[in-house]
C-alpha cells in the first residue's frame, strides 16, 4: 500500500467513525468510544464482510445458524 492510501484511511476511519456514534449508547460517545471504533470496529467490520464475500462457505455457513437461531425463538 502506498502513502496516500495509508493517509486516507487514517483520515476516512474517524469520519465513518462519526458517523457510526450517531447510533452508540450515550456511555460510549466519547473520544475513547470514537477511537475505538473508528480504528478497531470500522477494520474489523470490513474484514469480516471481505471474509464472507471471499469465502462463500462462510457465508453459507453464517445463514444456516442464523437460520436455526431464528428457529429456536
Amino acid at each position: 500500500m502506498d502513502t496516500e492510501t495509508l493517509l486516507g484511511l487514517a483520515f476516512i476511519l474517524p469520519v465513518l467513525g462519526l458517523l457510526v456514534m450517531i447510533g452508540m449508547p450515550t456511555h460510549w460517545q466519547n473520544v475513547q468510544g470514537w477511537l475505538m471504533v473508528s480504528y478497531l470496529g470500522l477494520p474489523g467490520a470490513i474484514l469480516v464482510i471481505a471474509l464472507v464475500v471471499n469465502v462463500p462457505v462462510l457465508l453459507f455457513g453464517a445463514l444456516f445458524l442464523l437460520g436455526i437461531a431464528a428457529a429456536s425463538r
